[in-house]
């Protein structure tokens, strides 16, 4: 019997390690040691396909005395040297005296093989000082050999038909055996198989199957188990027919007590490499087109091989993926190119793209490459400010010879509105443009553009929606005594109106009450109805207007009302139009308080975004309170429309929003009346108007 050797050659001599060895004497200094190790084992010639020495592992480990539970013999084992490629192992190596271990891993520890065999093997040694010490260490089979032997009586019964399952595991499976999900092998004749057990359950199980064409024989299948198998042992299976017992299968067992011959190579193997094909892949590439391609290698077959770019994962061993094209060299080797496709989904800026390896043997290897692509940048949320309505974008730019840099952005499908980019002063290759009309509640798609080409990746975002007029729908409502309020009983009061003056004369004179009469296509079920009236009480009496407003009724002294327009109000965004439906008819003014007007009654809305500590009080009976948002303090924004004409269908009506200044509101204002001079008691009480889903327009 051949067996597997690694010898360790060992001089060792105690010198100090900050003094040298000098080669042309051979002399060391006297306080320090060094180890000199070369490795040798014969290499089995007829093995061209696998190779064990493309799989091992060398460990050294000292000796130490120690106290602790886990000691053995007092001392404890402690790892100081590990190789796991031949190019690792110095050709010096500096040792302390002591006590020393080896151990050696060989294979690809295969659990099922007809040719990858593994070994394993290990050797106690001492250093002492100033002496040679030559270390071999027999490097055994850790597989249990099964050798499958067909009788001929076997081949003349079952002629093609016979086949034989060697499974690792204490109870035999057939579905198990044949999907694999169990270390098997198949014999469809003789042969030869390798199996590494478990040392807590070593165990082989057989099964054997054979179709014979002779009717009484018919179809044979019988299962079996070798228990207590052992490592380096030749197990044979020889099954044979045999028809006087019964035509029943027999097969005999015999164990070859003797050690597998070994004649193998050792060596070590490092973890795979993913390399650059014609570039550093430590240095950021700048991307503009063109391909890449990364060179992938492993000294065991390459099981597991994957790319991630971000959010994206790629798995390349399997499946087509847009610009990644992958090709095998042979089962240890892979090219992967990235060409324009797989770039062009990349916005620009810098990108990690990181590779993933495994090989048959446990080893792994990752690198990361990082590619600066060319292109438009996404916007982020404070890229953009929806109330003065711009937008930053960026974008890298690779290009040196590029003139003409601009940057396009458009509603989804829309045409472009192209900017001029400028150089940033703060970042390399970065270039900024500034739109002044980026609105919210908008799709848009933006990209680069380089001499009027696109270029890069086209990138898309959704700008919030602005904020809403609460309960503009006017679909809450309630009642306390004789008022009807604009609001849900217990809700939160946004809109209010004259009725909690006028209904102290009357229940009859809630003169702004819910109606099911609602504008086309509305999804709600009431609207807002007003009229205006003249309540008295024994001939004293006062007109009031018809009307709803964003604010509170402040209550009354005593024929006088008080109001507080306004409610506070967070604008997110800035609102280029108020939007609303209403029908009225306006009659001829038959009452007349504080100011002289005939003619036609006036209906009056307006919206105001304005900067306030605190609402506007308006009290009828001070005119220097009233409040016009064309010309009042602290209006940073306002619409307003007014007419004398009638409409007697339901009809919506934009309000084109004018801005005083840039600076931000807090407080919200609207006010829709059927009797515009109201304030001043003055009007027709044959005015009526209904007004229905009021929304901001941005």
């Amino acid at each position: 019997m051949k067996r597997a050797l690694i010898y360790l050659c060992s001089l060792f001599a105690m010198v100090s390690c900050s003094q040298e060895f000098d080669e042309g004497t051979g002399v060391m200094p006297a306080d320090s040691g060094m180890l000199r190790m070369s490795i040798a084992m014969p290499k089995n010639a007829g093995d061209t396909e696998y190779d064990p020495m493309d799989y091992c592992t060398v460990r050294i480990y000292k000796y130490t005395a120690s106290d602790a539970p886990e000691a053995e013999n007092g001392r404890i084992k402690e790892l100081i040297r590990k190789y796991e490629s031949t190019d690792e192992i110095p050709a010096e190596l500096w040792l302390l005296a002591g006590d020393y271990s080896v151990s050696v891993l060989a294979g690809d520890e295969t659990e099922a093989t007809t040719t990858h065999k593994s070994y394993s093997g290990s050797q106690d040694f001492t250093i002492e000082a100033g002496t040679i010490q030559p270390v071999t260490v027999s490097c055994s089979l850790r597989n249990a050999i099964v050798q499958v032997v067909f009788d001929q009586t076997v081949r003349e019964k079952f002629a093609d038909t016979a086949y034989s399952y060697i499974s690792v595991g204490e109870e035999f499976d057939l579905a198990s055996a044949e999907n694999g999900s169990v270390p098997t092998l198949k014999f469809d004749g003789d042969g030869t198989g390798y199996f590494i057990v478990p040392a807590e359950a070593p165990t082989l199980c057989w099964f054997f199957h054979g179709d014979s064409a002779e009717e009484e024989i018919g179809t044979v299948e019988k299962t079996g188990k070798i228990e207590n198998v052992r490592a380096a042992v030749k197990y044979t299976l020889t099954f044979r027919y045999s028809k006087g017992l019964g035509g029943t299968l027999s097969f005999e067992l015999d164990v070859d007590e003797n050690p597998e011959i070994v004649d193998d190579t050792i060596s070590f193997s490092p973890d795979p490499t993913i390399k650059g094909e014609g570039f550093d892949i430590d240095t950021v590439q700048k991307y503009i087109d063109g391909s890449y391609t990364f060179n992938i290698s492993a000294l065991a077959n390459i099981s597991a091989l994957s790319l991630s770019a971000g959010s994206k994962e790629y798995e390349l061993l399997s499946g087509q993926h847009a610009g990644i094209s992958v090709s095998q060299t042979d089962s240890k080797h892979y090219t992967v190119t990235l060409g324009a496709d797989f770039f062009a989904q990349m916005y620009g800026g810098n990108h990690e793209l990181t590779f993933n390896v495994d090989d048959a043997d446990g080893g792994h290897g990752e690198k990361v490459a990082t590619f600066a692509v060319q292109g438009i940048q996404p916007l982020g949320a404070g890229d953009y400010d929806l109330w003065y309505n711009t937008a930053d974008f960026k974008a890298t730019v690779l290009t040196a010879s590029a003139s003409d840099i601009k940057i396009g952005y458009r509603t989804t499908g829309g045409e472009w509105t192209m900017i001029a980019a400028t150089k940033d002063p703060s970042q390399d290759e970065v270039y900024t443009a500034h739109a002044t009309d980026f609105a919210a509640g908008r799709d848009y798609e933006y990209r680069l553009f380089i001499d009027s080409a696109e270029v890069g990746a086209q990138a898309a975002t959704t700008t919030p929606a602005g904020g809403q007029i609460p309960d503009g729908d006017f679909e809450n409502w309630s009642q306390s005594g004789s008022c009807i309020y604009p609001y849900a009983a217990g809700g939160t009061q946004w809109w209010d109106t004259g009725n909690p003056g006028s209904t102290t004369l009357g229940e009859e004179y809630n003169l702004t009450v819910s109606s099911t009469d609602v504008r086309p296509g509305s999804q709600g079920q009431y609207s807002a109805y007003m009229h205006s009236a003249y309540p008295s009480l024994l001939g004293i009496g006062k007109f009031a207007a018809g009307s709803i407003f964003f604010g509170k009724f402040a209550g009354t002294q005593g024929t006088n009302g008080k109001t507080d327009f306004g409610r506070p109000f967070t604008f997110t965004a800035r609102p280029k139009a108020v939007k609303f439906w209403y029908k009225n008819s306006q009659g001829t003014i038959n009452k007349t308080g504080n100011i002289d007007k005939s003619g036609t009654d006036l209906l009056k809305v307006f919206v105001a975004f304005c900067d306030w500590t605190a609402p506007h009080r308006v009290d009828t009976s001070d005119t220097s309170t009233f409040f016009d948002p064309r010309s009042a303090e602290g209006v940073t924004a306002y619409g307003y429309f007014e007419t004398t004409e009638s409409t007697a269908e339901w009809t919506e009506k934009t309000i084109e929003i004018t801005y005083n200044n840039d600076d931000k509101p807090n407080y919200l204002v609207f006010t829709f009346t059927v009797s515009g001079y109201g304030d001043y008691f003055t009007g027709s009480t044959d005015s009526w108007g209904y007004i229905d889903d009021v929304e901001l327009i941005y």
